[in-house]
């Protein structure tokens, strides 16, 4: 089994882990309603391209 001859520095590591970050979400808008969505995912209110999924109820 291959072992590391000697440790790997702090600076070697944060070089590797540097495409490790996080990346912003995409946004797309609603044909329907105008609302922003994040791609491929449904509206609060229920719409998905342009289609209502469900009812949202408003319960308090």
């Amino acid at each position: 089994m291959a072992v590391q001859k000697s440790r790997k520095s702090r600076s070697r590591r944060d070089m590797r882990r540097s495409h490790h970050h996080m990346e912003v979400a995409e946004l797309s808008i609603d044909s329907t309603t105008g609302e922003k969505h994040r791609r491929h995912h449904m509206t609060k209110d229920g719409f998905y391209r342009g289609r209502q999924l469900f009812k949202v109820s408003q319960d308090d």
